[in-house]
């Protein structure tokens, strides 16, 4: 879990219902939908993730969920904080996990040696390697298919009207020409939104997953586009933390290679997943500059893809 200076706008740290009984609370990072904190009350500090909103109660207490599901699946090669406890206070949903002191992974990368650096890739490629071997989690797993790919791509559409039905042109003729994701059509574990942010590295090395989300469809290669969204697309460095580029670029080529290896038709589908990843961003882009910025990626990949068909 890494500090944030931006809390959100509704509930925040000690101030949220489900944190006031305690004395020392550290707000932390973590997306729109929940307050994450820091609790020092105890002998054994704790991570506390509560739900901002009653309606966000459900989509939080999935993650408790399928995050204490992917902790077995992915042991071994990475691991996953343990739940410790879940409920609710006040109406609102929270779960509680162990607390374990580590960096995200652009500080990680942006002070590692290339030593570093290249231990990181290796560890993610293990990881990469356990999902595409691992059964999917939940009872009703998405199975990777096209027609999700279109509805996916149809549902951004409507959200965000025409204000980038040209940036989302390509992309769309990119979707429209593929044949299949993967040739079987067979769902894996995915964990599904495995950005440097959620990828968390401790003293010795070892690689901690955090705020596992559910994808279009489930599929390890989702996750793939996640990482190339940092490594490729930069996402990072908009929002503010960048990395050395020969660092990203050089992630970039090793992670595509390991994809490459684990399925040699990942290459023709790379740049519809990487802008479908960028797309889904698009509903939820508050300023002008992040609508911008996404866009251009859209479009990019979606020329790219064409041309990779």
């Amino acid at each position: 879990m890494t500090m944030a200076n931006h809390v959100p706008l509704d509930l925040s740290g000690a101030d949220h219902p489900a944190l006031r009984a305690f004395k020392e609370v550290i707000p932390l990072s973590g997306f729109s939908g929940a307050t994450v904190a820091l609790v020092r009350d105890r002998a054994q500090p704790f991570v506390r993730k509560v739900s901002n909103r009653a309606d966000a109660n459900a989509s939080l207490r999935d993650q408790a969920v399928r995050q204490k599901a992917l902790a077995g699946l992915v042991e071994g090669c990475a691991a996953m904080p343990e739940v410790l406890d879940m409920g609710e206070s006040e109406g609102f949903f929270y779960f509680d996990m162990a607390f374990i002191p580590s960096r995200d992974a652009i500080n990680f990368l942006s002070n590692g040696t290339f030593d570093g650096v290249a231990e990181f890739a290796e560890r993610v490629e293990r990881l990469m390697e356990r999902l595409a071997a691992s059964p999917p989690v939940g009872d009703a797993p998405l199975p990777p298919r096209k027609q999700l790919l279109v509805e996916k791509m149809a549902q951004i559409a409507e959200r965000t009207g025409a204000r980038h039905e040209e940036a989302l042109a390509p992309l769309l003729a990119a979707v429209a020409k593929l044949d299949v994701i993967v040739a079987d059509e067979t769902p894996t574990a995915v964990h599904g939104d495995l950005t440097f942010e959620n990828i968390l590295v401790d003293r010795r090395g070892a690689l901690w997953l955090i705020d596992t989300i559910p994808s279009p469809f489930d599929h390890y290669m989702v996750d793939w586009s996640k990482l190339f969204q940092e490594c490729e697309g930069l996402w990072h460095a908009h929002r503010g933390r960048p990395l050395a580029r020969g660092v990203t670029w050089w992630l970039r080529q090793y992670f595509h290679g390991a994809a490459t290896r684990l399925d040699p038709a990942y290459p023709a589908r790379h740049y519809i997943l990487l802008g479908l990843t960028f797309a889904r961003i698009l509903p939820y882009a508050k300023t002008e500059e992040d609508r911008a910025f996404v866009s251009k990626r859209v479009t990019e990949c979606g020329l790219a893809a064409l041309e990779h068909l």
